[in-house]
């Protein structure tokens, strides 16, 4: 049987990959010679890098969860120590025991996840998502979309309109994100006014004749209304993560999206996020030619990068909250919780008008983490830890390794989701295949959260409301041709 082209893209090997294990061995000799980092973190770092490069791509997510994987446990803390730069918390010194012990712990971890892999590669299939099959919706997607309109209304009048708001959010900033948030028992609506861009989106594209003005249309409105029921509260994720599943609904439910238009589109949305970095702080394009310095300013920090180190250090990576939460969970003195948080993070979604007491958060505990090292004054710290990190302020040493197999299963699980036959869950592969990477970005509260607002709120509704007949899909595929 002649082998399909999906099977034979699985078994070649990635030159991208490759050339950027070249260029990362060449600038760690670089900085090792130039005394920006050791020996020893180099040699670490080509270790964890060699142990993530072991994992085999046995599909196109899995290329691209590697990829991450080598930025934000290899080139991300690589860069971090040689740049020196302090985010809100001290930087271990590169030849501390706890810096040392992350980057063997990583190591057990990957191999950890690479041995789940291994077990489940008949679930790693590569699958083929796209069908000539074609999609519509009912006309209860309309009351969807009303009510998501409709929250995002009510946020606007309750807070007496935009200019309040941008009021609002700019004494936020002033004051304390923690102890003040203009939002506070809005939770659930402001959940649902972030979905009002994808029901739009699905209202304009999954039409029975779809035109390529409406498309554009559809696309073009994402960022108006990401930026009316998120981005102006600050909130960077209402925006990213509404082009991404959009781009994602159109490739797997409209027509098949060409892997040059996906490249971009992976760009845009890493420039969405960069620029919108300065203004989430409060800082605008008013005088581009300081805004390193004005950034510095606002934030009490110096960078060597300035808003381009706190995307890539603090945005991508957890570097340096997971080695301060190694030293301090190897003390005598610290009790672990046992998975005190993850209760938390389940009671968070409980609206506080109905468990006014509900327990807290993770942000109890790495709170005392980070209390005595942490620049910002604040009682209570807005650091992500990254749920391996959660894992270990819970569990100790042994948890931060064992939770690498929870992104192992969920890789399983949106590789084994919405397959040809259960194609109504397609909308909840989409809403899952971001998680295998945010485990590593986000504690459970957040994740908690994005359940709620995606899942609950958006794919389940979803899943009711599609409908599919028989018949070729006749729209040009956006950007050309599938390669």
């Amino acid at each position: 049987m002649k082998p399909s082209s999906l099977t034979l893209r699985a078994a070649q090997p990635s030159i991208l990959m490759l050339v950027l294990a070249a260029v990362a061995v060449i600038v760690s000799i670089t900085a090792v010679f130039l005394g920006k980092v050791s020996a020893t973190t180099a040699a670490l770092s080509a270790i964890l890098a060699v142990s993530i490069l072991a994992i085999r791509p046995r599909n196109e997510m899995l290329r691209l969860f590697k990829l991450f994987l080598l930025m934000t446990f290899c080139v991300l803390p690589t860069w971090q120590l040689a740049a020196g730069d302090a985010i809100y918390l001290d930087l271990l010194k590169q030849d501390s025991a706890s810096v040392v012990l992350w980057f063997f712990l990583s190591v057990a971890g990957v191999w950890v996840l690479k041995f789940s892999l291994d077990l489940a590669q008949r679930r790693l299939t590569e699958q083929d998502n796209t069908s000539s099959v074609r999609t519509g919706v009912t006309g209860l997607v309309y009351f969807f979309a009303l009510a998501s309109i409709a929250a995002i209304v009510f946020i606007y009048v309750k807070l007496g309109g935009y200019a309040k708001i941008v009021q609002l959010y700019d004494e936020r900033l002033q004051s304390s994100v923690t102890g003040y948030d203009p939002l506070g028992g809005l939770g659930i609506v402001q959940a649902l006014a972030n979905t009002a861009p994808l029901w739009i989106f699905v209202c304009l594209t999954l039409r029975p004749r779809c035109s390529k003005l409406m498309t554009t249309i559809a696309f073009a409105q994402l960022g108006v209304l990401g930026w009316l029921s998120s981005g102006v509260f600050g909130n960077r994720q209402g925006i990213i993560f509404v082009y991404l599943f959009a781009a994602l609904i159109y490739h797997f439910l409209v027509t098949p999206i060409s892997r040059r238009a996906a490249k971009m589109s992976a760009i845009l949305m890493a420039v969405i996020a960069l620029v919108l970095m300065p203004i989430k702080f409060g800082v605008d394009y008013s005088d581009l030619g300081n805004l390193t310095e004005r950034f510095a300013d606002q934030r009490s920090l110096q960078l060597s990068m300035g808003p381009v180190s706190f995307f890539l250090f603090r945005d991508l990576s957890r570097f340096d909250v997971q080695t301060q939460t190694i030293e301090t969970v190897t003390k005598n003195t610290y009790d672990l919780p046992m998975g005190r948080s993850f209760a938390g993070a389940a009671a968070s979604v409980v609206p506080k008008a109905l468990w006014e007491d509900r327990p807290a958060t993770f942000a109890e505990e790495k709170s005392g983490i980070v209390n005595e090292v942490q620049s910002s004054g604040d009682d209570e710290t807005t650091l992500l830890f990254g749920m391996p990190g959660e894992f270990l302020a819970n569990f100790g040493l042994i948890g931060y390794v064992l939770s690498f197999l929870l992104p192992a299963f969920l890789l399983v699980a949106v590789n084994s989701t919405g397959g040809p036959r259960k194609r109504k869950w397609l909308p909840l592969k989409i809403v899952l295949m971001p998680l295998p990477f945010l485990f590593f970005l986000f504690d459970s509260n957040v994740i908690a959260y994005y359940i709620v607002r995606w899942i609950v709120l958006f794919d389940l509704p979803m899943a009711f409301v599609l409908r599919f007949s028989e018949g070729r899909n006749e729209a040009n595929t956006l950007g050309g041709p599938a390669s």
